[in-house]
């Protein structure tokens, strides 16, 4: 089976780099489409894929009219941020002659507002992703580092009190932070800080950075809006289990990442979700050791 993975590779994600890279270090053919003047007939042309992987926010006609005409290509789609309408479309597809066994979404239960009817819907969360590498930065120690995309009341009244304290934001052109990154970027800096404040929206709380920040820094704290917070504990009551053992909370949450939330555990989950079993199992064992 070769897999051919579109680079949808966001600020606070790098879910399709950890798709390819799990599938690669299984011993799977894997390809990530990179090169974005590469048209859409030579890339599935030259790879020649079972299985496209992609995000629905860019999903060419040409990509449409090549998965059309050729139905032993399968197409799982990330539909992450589609609205009612947009689902519609998307479920329209099959229509078209598309073999599209599902769509997947980064969004959990209480935060995914709109469903396909006809297509089979799957949640894949985010996940740690094990393969980034920890670059060399300078030597030094902050007391604490506010992780934002907006410089908001949140961010304000976590900066409140603090008398040291770095801002990094994922909105490039911020303008207010001290450093403006991607979720890749940052897994050099979580070492750097004795407490990580997660400032803003729900779904920068919840997303890839939770999973990072958790794994790799000495704290992490989480500030969301007054009405946000109900559903960021129902997420985070799905995310994590009480445990009887006796032992420091963040080490417990950081061996259920490892073992529960690593990005080997969402792959599985999506070929599992494909019935493509062999993946799935190979993903799983692995997951077991880390």
């Amino acid at each position: 089976m070769k897999t051919l993975i579109q680079n949808y590779t966001s600020a606070l994600s790098t879910e399709p780099m950890y798709i390819n890279r799990c599938l690669t270090e299984t011993g799977f053919e894997s390809v990530l489409w990179t090169e974005p003047n590469i048209s859409a007939f030579d890339a599935f042309d030259y790879t020649k894929p079972d299985l496209f992987i992609g995000h629905y926010k860019f999903l060419t006609q040409d990509i449409v009219k090549y998965l059309a005409g050729n139905k032993n290509v399968s197409l799982a789609l990330n539909v992450t941020g589609a609205n009612e309408q947009e689902l519609e479309q998307i479920e329209n597809l099959v229509e078209l002659g598309v073999n599209m066994p599902l769509v997947f979404s980064n969004l959990y239960q209480p935060t995914a507002t709109f469903k396909t009817k006809d297509v089979k819907f799957v949640h894949l969360y985010p996940a740690a992703d094990v393969f980034l590498p920890i670059n060399n930065v300078p030597e030094y120690s902050v007391d604490n580092c506010i992780l934002t995309i907006e410089d908001g009341p949140l961010t304000q009244e976590v900066k409140k009190d603090k008398e040291s304290y770095h801002v990094f934001s994922f909105n490039g052109g911020s303008g207010y932070a001290d450093f403006e990154l991607d979720v890749a970027s940052m897994t050099s800096f979580y070492q750097r800080y004795k407490t990580i404040h997660i400032a803003g929206d729900i779904n920068l709380a919840t997303s890839q950075v939770l999973f990072d920040s958790m794994l790799k820094a000495k704290e992490v704290k989480i500030k969301v809006p007054e009405n946000q917070q109900q559903k960021l504990d129902e997420i985070l009551s799905l995310l994590f289990v009480e445990t009887p053992e006796k032992k420091d909370l963040k080490d417990i949450l950081r061996d259920q990442i490892k073992t529960k939330h690593n990005c080997f555990r969402r792959v599985a989950r999506l070929f599992r979700s494909l019935k493509i079993k062999e993946v799935a199992q190979k993903m799983e064992e692995i997951s077991d050791k880390l």
